[in-house]
């Protein structure tokens, strides 16, 4: 059962926390808009006028990162700019936890989507404003980008459905 999770929890956070994470099958971050900064290489479509920082943001996002206390593996979906909902998998992403830290249940998956690379972490996961820290490369041939985006989120133990 959940052994992932199971060996995370330090011995302070008490009985309570560790009966609920017993009786959970997923870990799900809930995050939403996220803001930061975007550096744009000048070439491609980007001029040397246009290259450089600025500010980013995605104003109406929402992403959702569940990973499986059983297995390690993470699926991860997100609603875009139309208000659709996105499945990496289904983009064709390779998506996969790269760390758990046994302290705090921080942790980072890694998103692979072509030319783009992406890798989020989770921090504060058990307080009370959890964070998603998420780094994008992008080597397209018409943009060259790199970006920074921090957003709020939740974090849910879905429970076991059995």
């Amino acid at each position: 059962m959940n052994s992932i999770l199971l060996r995370a929890i330090p011995a302070t956070l008490g009985f309570f926390l560790a009966a609920q994470v017993a009786l959970a099958d997923k870990l799900q971050m809930e995050c939403g808009p996220s803001r930061g900064h975007v550096f744009n290489a000048p070439e491609g479509l980007v001029d040397s006028g246009s290259a450089g920082w600025d500010e980013d943001s995605i104003s109406t996002g929402l992403s959702i990162f569940e990973l499986d206390l059983d297995s390690g593996a993470v699926s991860y979906r997100w609603r875009d700019a139309r208000q659709y909902w996105l499945d990496a998998k289904d983009e064709g992403a390779e998506v996969r936890l790269l760390s758990l830290d046994d302290t705090d249940l921080s942790w980072q998956v890694l998103s692979i989507f072509g030319d783009v690379t992406e890798v989020c972490s989770f921090a504060n996961v058990l307080g009370d404003t959890p964070k998603s820290l998420c780094v994008t490369s992008k080597n397209a041939k018409l943009i060259h980008s790199a970006r920074v985006l921090v957003a709020d989120c939740k974090a849910v133990l879905v429970p076991a459905t059995n």
